[in-house]
């Protein structure tokens, strides 16, 4: 069950985050964190990366998204990321090499999962910083990325994606 296939077929269909998915594709190596599933667009992403260079992806999400399931190099956990953050925290490395943030878009949802888990990751991706709707994503990127010193990368499209270094 690989999901390399699934990758190759969310990146040449339309979906809200469908630009960004060669970067993730391209970051996800050794240990790799997930907020957010919804469909598993990213998933197939960040895990066909992983098949490829070797690691592990954890998957958190507040509803259940049985998409890779039994997937060996995949671990899915239904959970608020936001509300139970410190035993989220458990269940993943205090190293991670990827964090994807694709969940809670609120200003304080955002920031909390920033907070919480962007120190534990040497590279962080955050979906959603041009979208309209959510105009807290972008600012809590910005203000996780000053108060931990660390340099923010805009990239356009689908939405925007804010690459943490």
């Amino acid at each position: 069950m690989s999901a390399k296939p699934a990758y190759e077929y969310n990146a040449q269909r339309w979906s809200d985050i469908q630009e960004h998915l060669p970067r993730l594709f391209a970051a996800a190596s050794q240990h790799c964190v997930e907020i957010g599933v919804r469909t598993g667009m990213s998933t197939s992403a960040l895990l066909a990366g992983v098949e490829q260079r070797g690691g592990h992806l954890w998957s958190f999400d507040v509803n259940d998204c049985p998409v890779f399931k039994g997937h060996p190099q995949w671990t899915f956990t239904r959970m608020d990321t936001v509300k139970d953050a410190k035993f989220a925290l458990e269940y993943i490395p205090v190293f991670v090499n990827v964090l994807f943030v694709d969940g809670d878009h609120t200003y304080g949802g955002a920031l909390s999962d920033l907070v919480n888990f962007g120190p534990r990751a040497n590279t962080i991706f955050v979906h959603d910083t041009d979208a309209p709707d959510f105009p807290g994503v972008r600012k809590a990127v910005e203000e996780f990325a000053k108060k931990f010193q660390r340099r923010v990368t805009y990239h356009p499209g689908s939405y925007g994606m804010a690459e943490i270094v």
